[in-house]
């Protein structure tokens, strides 16, 4: 082989070593940028699972009359007669707070009749009425008439249905893509931790104002967005300047860890000068979410999951704190105050249901050397009639706009429910 020929030869292998490598590196960029996007996706579809949110609501629509009571018993040990909060104590366990409401979503109207008695009188009652879009509020033993209150739509609230699941999808798939599509691989970092890859999406504040200045320009752009979110997107103000700083020592940053390919944690950061906060969500076999202040653990907790009860095990800079227990039917907290003389607050919510009626218990209490001091028990008893709603009786015709009330009217209200307020806490006017 002459000199000519060998000299291209090797000039065509490097070239062609160049291009492979040069292909190589672009490949890995795009696929590293791809990895981190799509993570979003299996996030949402993690904390779905490991938190039971993506439960569906079967029910379209609402119609019933729920009528109950509220009773409360608290530890009169805790009240103080020099700040009065034992006149409150043993007045709270003397009330009862006895309710009605009555819901039809399909024909927008809802009632609310509430009642807290004292020693069976009265003190403070309200009614309430929603048709559509126009709120009546009675206030008895305060004002007498109801107060109107225009374009109140609180059903947009109150009706969660597939469609709304949907319209949240939409939104969040639609900022998903917008950010992939603005993201460049400049603004990724990969790098090995223990063993790990760590891909990091690290975005400074320069950076952070130009994507979600894009991504709220790409929402107003899409008409399904803008319907979805009406007015709140017009809102959103899009002209800030971004700033010119670009320190790149304080930046947000959100990151996953793949373990041959999958991914074993999610980290958001919050990244400064002076402190880093992050907040990690472990979806390997023991799934925990942490949060961490300079990489110390300030609190962590363990999802373990069996059947259906949930338990959440609480610790800080391993200290044991606690456990939370979940399940259809009960909700268990027990929180460690200290250790070694085994101070412990427990906390339970139950409810049992025969037939249409339902029993709610809320128990307090604390232990501490084995002895155990009660703190507060609320009892609710309920009673669901399920498709009916009666609204035939209520008759809000003697009313009053609230943007017509006087100062006169104004002054009669704060009176009256500061009177109320007053006597309840057993202070003298």
């Amino acid at each position: 082989m002459n000199k000519k020929k060998a000299i291209a030869t090797i000039t065509i292998i490097i070239a062609v070593g160049l291009l492979v490598a040069g292909g190589i590196l672009i490949y890995q960029n795009y696929s590293n940028k791809n990895r981190i996007i799509t993570s979003f996706n299996e996030l949402k579809t993690a904390l779905e699972e490991t938190l039971n949110l993506n439960k569906e609501d079967e029910s379209t629509s609402i119609k019933q009359t729920v009528t109950g009571s509220t009773t409360f018993n608290i530890n009169t040990m805790l009240g103080n007669s020099e700040d009065g909060t034992d006149v409150i104590i043993n007045n709270l366990n003397s009330s009862i707070f006895n309710y009605e409401y009555r819901l039809d979503t399909e024909s927008k109207r809802m009632y609310l009749d509430g009642s807290l008695l004292l020693n069976n009188i009265e003190m403070l009652g309200i009614n309430f009425y929603q048709a559509e879009d126009i709120s009546y509020v009675f206030l008895r033993n305060i004002f007498d008439k109801y107060i109107v209150i225009e374009d109140s739509d609180i059903f947009s609230y109150l009706e969660e249905n597939k469609t709304t699941k949907e319209d949240i999808n939409y939104i969040y798939d639609k900022i998903i893509e917008s950010l992939g599509n603005n993201v460049t691989t400049d603004d990724i970092k990969v790098t090995s931790v223990d063993g790990k890859k760590k891909i990091s999406l690290e975005l400074n504040e320069k950076r952070l104002n130009e994507i979600s200045k894009v991504i709220i320009d790409d929402l107003k752009k899409d008409n399904k967005a803008k319907e979805i979110l009406g007015e709140n997107l017009d809102n959103l103000d899009t002209s800030t300047e971004t700033t010119k700083n670009n320190n790149n020592n304080n930046y947000i940053s959100y990151s996953i860890y793949l373990d041959k390919g999958n991914i074993t944690t999610y980290e958001f950061g919050l990244n400064n000068d002076d402190t880093n906060y992050n907040i990690e969500f472990n979806n390997g076999n023991e799934k925990s979410i942490i949060i961490k202040e300079n990489d110390v653990e300030a609190l962590k907790g363990i999802i373990r999951k069996n059947n259906d009860n949930t338990t959440i095990e609480l610790s800080s800079d391993n200290i044991n704190l606690g456990t939370i227990t979940i399940n259809d039917n009960n909700i268990n907290i027990n929180i460690i105050l200290d250790e070694e003389t085994n101070t412990i607050i427990t906390a339970d919510i139950t409810s049992s249901t025969t037939d249409n009626n339902i029993i709610t218990n809320f128990n307090m209490a604390l232990s501490s050397n084995g002895s155990n001091i009660d703190i507060i028990k609320v009892t609710d008893t309920k009673q669901i009639i399920e498709n009916t709603a009666d609204f035939s009786n209520i008759n809000p015709t003697n009313n009053i706009d609230i943007n017509s009330l006087t100062e006169e009217d104004l002054t009669t209200i704060e009176n009256n429910l500061t009177t109320i307020l007053y006597n309840f806490m057993g202070f003298a006017m």
